[in-house]
């Protein structure tokens, strides 16, 4: 787990630090609250569950299964309560990539991978697919910009 200050959100809740578990931005409190709401709802719907199917059924091992199930159906139940009471703290903003961004993605790329090559070479449905995607034409300038760099080299 790692601390994180949460950008663009709430003002109160910019204050507070924010917890990263399994790649999502949780806040501690209700982190916090949302274990104590789980443990409160599951664990006596499968203790009191356990106890009553003992006494109505002759297998106590059937009735620690069917328990189970009750138990989990508590889990879906207290998963369903937090995120009612507890709205996610993340805000998204959408920008469109400029032409500059999308040059430096392509730049740390191919000197990664190496050169991408020129998109005309591809296959003409590969060529549909980064047209429909808004790639092609980042590609080919920058294949443009590399043999042009190239030249100026030699």
């Amino acid at each position: 787990m790692s601390t994180q200050q949460e950008t663009g959100a709430a003002p109160e809740a910019q204050e507070a630090p924010y917890l990263e578990i399994w790649g999502d931005t949780v806040a501690p409190r209700h982190t916090l609250w949302a274990i104590l709401i789980g443990l409160g709802i599951s664990a006596p719907l499968y203790l009191g569950s356990e106890m009553l199917l003992q006494h109505i059924g002759d297998d106590p091992e059937v009735a620690s299964t069917y328990a189970l199930l009750v138990g989990l159906a508590g889990c879906l139940l207290s998963g369903f309560v937090c995120a009612l009471l507890f709205r996610p703290k993340r805000v998204l903003g959408v920008s469109e990539a400029g032409g500059e961004g999308r040059r430096k993605a392509m730049d740390g790329i191919e000197e990664e991978l190496g050169p991408l090559g020129d998109p005309g070479e591809l296959p003409p449905g590969v060529q549909q697919e980064l047209r429909t995607l808004g790639l092609y034409d980042d590609l080919r300038e920058q294949h443009e910009r590399r043999s042009t760099d190239a030249e100026e080299r030699q």
